[in-house]
């Protein structure tokens, strides 16, 4: 066989291999990129999409709770005890305005929307934020459609050339060991143990010396990238929109402005003053929202009783579920 065959049989083999791991990982679609529906028994390892089905597989919700990963501390089932409404928690790591509203419209058309808790987040309006996984994701992005600009052929090719990497070959395999959207229940926070949380003796999950640290390394994180950019003044348009929206559909809406961690935001008026600024221009605006169905909670400046400790921090952004029921018992009680 001369080296010119043996190149061509080579290249055959290579091509013949390229495209069963592409054909194998379309099939699978472990993050539901290609998805034309919300399937409630796929198996899928987007998180995004795994939203989606629990928000499908609860057509009898009447409340949701919007936020991103510091809203996962906070229990639905406490929420629905203390609201009397049924209440799915629909915060995902790292969701920001784009996202919240794709979930949000498919909650309108799916469940029987009485009420939304929107935790707002000053990073949610910076567009850069936005995850690649609810653009990607066909079935989600329709939801969101008028904040998703169309992408164009580089785009589709990055989503080709996603089919032969070693990371979405991995996770077909994830996806096909067991279903996570199976575990969901009524959303992140549902097996929190909320009495316990209400406990004077609450104790958090860290320890004093393990927050300082957990701390400081959100406050690097953030004040050099997710805070770091200027706020998209589009997004707050369509951020304001989307709840007027609500208000004409004579759907309840709670917006909770929560606070970081004292040390935290301590540093952030002192060594970034740029920023902290433009988080009160941000509340300033959020609260000019306040009107007939649309109650505006701004805890910015502390939460009730907050002494600091791990019992009301697991870090420097995101708050414990003690905190939780400290910012929203009173404002819940009695539902709408």
């Amino acid at each position: 066989m001369n080296s010119k065959k043996t190149l061509l049989l080579g290249a055959s083999a290579i091509i013949v291999f390229v495209g069963l791991i592409a054909g194998f990982n379309y099939s699978v679609d472990p993050l539901c990129y290609y998805c034309k529906e919300i399937d409630v028994n796929k198996s899928s390892v987007n998180r995004y999409y795994q939203v989606a089905q629990m928000i499908v597989k609860n057509p009898d919700a009447e409340q949701v709770l919007l936020g991103s990963s510091r809203g996962e501390t906070t229990s639905p089932l406490w929420i629905q005890s203390v609201s009397g409404l049924k209440t799915l928690n629909l915060s995902a790591s790292g969701a920001e305005v784009i996202t919240k509203k794709a979930f949000l419209n498919l909650a309108l058309e799916k469940t029987k929307l009485k009420k939304v808790i929107w935790y707002a987040d000053y990073f949610e309006l910076i567009t850069s934020n936005a995850d690649a996984k609810i653009k990607n994701t066909q079935v989600l992005r329709k939801y969101a459609a008028d904040m998703i600009a169309n992408e164009g052929f580089a785009v589709k090719l990055q989503e080709i050339q996603k089919l032969i990497d070693h990371n979405t070959t991995e996770a077909s395999f994830a996806a096909l060991k067991h279903s996570p959207a199976s575990s969901l229940g009524q959303g992140e926070g549902s097996q929190v143990d909320y009495s316990a949380c209400d406990q004077p003796d609450f104790k958090g999950k860290e320890t004093p010396e393990s927050l300082k640290n957990e701390i400081d390394l959100l406050y690097q994180a953030y004040v050099n990238g997710s805070i770091k950019p200027p706020q998209n003044t589009e997004a707050l348009k369509r951020f304001e929109a989307t709840i007027k929206d609500l208000q004409a559909r004579n759907i309840a809406v709670l917006i909770v402005i929560p606070p970081y961690h004292p040390v935290f935001m301590k540093r952030l008026e002192t060594e970034y003053p740029g920023i902290y600024e433009a988080h009160i221009k941000w509340i300033q605006n959020i609260q000019k929202l306040q009107g007939p169905g649309i109650e505006v909670k701004n805890y910015f400046n502390g939460i009730p009783e907050d002494n600091g400790s791990p019992s009301y921090w697991n870090d420097g952004v995101h708050f414990t579920c003690k905190s939780v029921i400290q910012m929203l018992r009173k404002t819940l009680v009695g539902g709408v």
